[in-house]
């Protein structure tokens, strides 16, 4: 349905005269002659009638208009002339204000956080990016203090066909992050510094104990549970509109349960021998301090793991356990 385009002045003939006829005594007094024979009211009379040509004028936008309008918005060329100096007919003349319109509305420009992302993923090879700002991750961490006009921009590349998820499968190379500095720096505001990292990943367990219905299959229920859960937790798949799990989310024991419990043959699921569901694996490439990750309840029991907004989580270890009662 086209736009209906607004009415900008509906006043007639007649009601300008009366408009103009009801001011009369506001700024001449002294005239008291209405009549038509009147050499005012002939003036007036002779106004309106070119007022409303005009009003009507006002209300039409002719295609000269509107191709004068699509010059100014396209710009000159090249040469410093206007891009459609000839009159266009009316169906080339919408195909250009079209065009005009479209490219208006591209995006060349990196302003907000989500214009750095969209233009990061839109570099070859690049199949995530989360923008931070006010932090120089490529010298510092995310604990160091606020840096007004920086911005960091975390990248996850592409994981090639049968390739295993390791963090250093998922670590950009030396090319793809200068290629990404590169058209960010051509996109950016004059004040914001771009600085352009990989993920780091948290390497977690997860340890449990599942009892079974009496009609399930460990070797099928254990292929199963390892699958979703490897699913669930992967950087570029996960359970987040396909898209891989979320940038700085937080890993809660509740969370397992609540996607296990939904997986057929399982009964219920408890702790392995009293120990946590949860917990972190060490890793030399990706240090971290264990007070700032776990999350515990003022009892002490264990919540959930904390990631950081520049992190990514990574399941290195599952153990399961099928109590078998004779």
């Amino acid at each position: 349905m086209p736009l209906q385009l607004p009415n900008l002045d509906d006043r007639t003939y007649d009601d300008l005269v009366q408009e103009a006829i009801s001011l009369i005594p506001s700024y001449a007094p002294e005239w008291t002659n209405y009549n038509a024979s009147d050499p005012g009211i002939t003036l007036i009379e002779l106004f309106a009638y070119l007022s409303e040509m005009l009003i009507y004028r006002l209300n039409r936008v002719t295609n000269a208009n509107r191709q004068a309008f699509l010059n100014l918005i396209v710009g000159l060329d090249d040469k410093g002339q206007k891009r459609y100096p000839a009159p266009l007919d009316e169906t080339t003349l919408n195909q250009e204000i079209q065009k005009a319109v479209l490219q208006l509305r591209q995006s060349d420009r990196a302003i907000t956080l989500a214009d750095f992302e969209r233009h990061a993923v839109a570099i070859r090879q690049v199949a995530r990016a989360h923008c931070i700002p006010l932090r120089n991750l490529a010298t510092g961490d995310m604990q160091s203090g606020d840096l007004p006009g920086h911005i960091s921009v975390v990248i996850v590349p592409t994981l090639p066909a049968d390739t295993a998820f390791t963090p250093t499968a998922l670590q950009p190379t030396a090319d793809m992050i200068q290629a990404v500095s590169n058209d960010l720096e051509q996109r950016r505001l004059l004040t914001t510094r771009v600085h352009v990292v990989g993920a780091k990943f948290v390497s977690i367990g997860i340890q449990l104990e599942i009892h079974l219905k009496t009609d399930a299959l460990e070797t099928t229920v254990r292929s199963l549970v390892e699958t979703t859960l490897k699913e669930f937790l992967h950087p570029l798949r996960g359970d987040t509109n396909g898209t891989g799990w979320e940038f700085g989310r937080s890993v809660f024991v509740s969370e397992i349960y609540e996607l296990l419990d939904q997986l057929p043959g399982i009964e219920f699921i408890v702790p392995d021998n009293d120990q946590p569901e949860l917990h972190l694996v060490s890793s030399q490439n990706f240090a971290f301090t264990s007070g700032d990750r776990l999350l515990k309840t003022d009892r002490g029991d264990l919540i959930g793991i904390r990631l950081f907004a520049n992190e990514l989580v990574h399941l290195s270890q599952i153990q399961l356990t099928f109590p078998t009662f004779s």
